[in-house]
């Protein structure tokens, strides 16, 4: 009688582990891509929030405030000032971080958001924080739409999400910092 065994061979097991392998990596890779997106849209949406809400304060006010509890719409986290606030910077609510910070006082992976007033023009700010992997800066001036994607560092990683953001093919194409436009124009105008 023939004796038929059944079962894997040693090559059959380690082939199937590889593929487990690099179809795990390639899920791991799109899940990473997927949360940076979703961090970005909901910073980009919270950015056109708090540029309505400064328009409605400048009309009552006839200025604009770097305070986040000065506005009609702030997050939650930032509608008091108040001391030790792992949401602000401790003193007044003027920057906001979008997960907050750990117990040591680092940042967690998200933005830190505040305004900014350059030779008369405001700009709303997020900078990308809690991470050695993603290091850019989103701005969107008070006056448009547009919000620029910046790359902080210049690893592959960031350079792709801003050219792919801004939707040109190479680090040369992106735009210049409108913030750097606006201190440029005014030292230019001093001359």
């Amino acid at each position: 009688m023939k004796k038929t065994q059944n079962g894997f061979t040693l090559l059959e097991l380690t082939t199937v582990i590889i593929v487990i392998a690099i179809l795990v990596i390639m899920a791991t890779s799109y899940y990473e891509h997927a949360i940076e997106n979703i961090r970005k849209a909901d910073v980009i949406s919270l950015m056109g929030t708090e540029i309505s809400a400064q328009d409605r304060y400048h009309l009552i006010k006839h200025r604009y405030t770097h305070a986040w509890h000065n506005l009609d719409t702030a997050p939650v986290q930032v509608r008091k000032a108040y001391p030790e606030n792992p949401f602000a910077n401790g003193k007044e609510n003027t920057i906001f971080f979008t997960r907050g910070k750990k117990a040591n006082g680092e940042p967690r992976q998200g933005f830190q958001v505040y305004f900014e007033d350059i030779a008369g023009t405001w700009y709303m700010t997020a900078d990308r924080v809690g991470s050695t992997k993603y290091g850019y800066t989103l701005v969107r001036p008070f006056n448009t739409e547009r919000v620029y994607c910046l790359p902080t560092n210049q690893n592959d990683v960031s350079i792709t999400i801003c050219t792919d953001f801004m939707g040109v093919d190479s680090v040369e194409e992106l735009p210049e910092d409108p913030r750097h436009l606006a201190s440029s124009t005014d030292e230019n105008d001093d001359d």
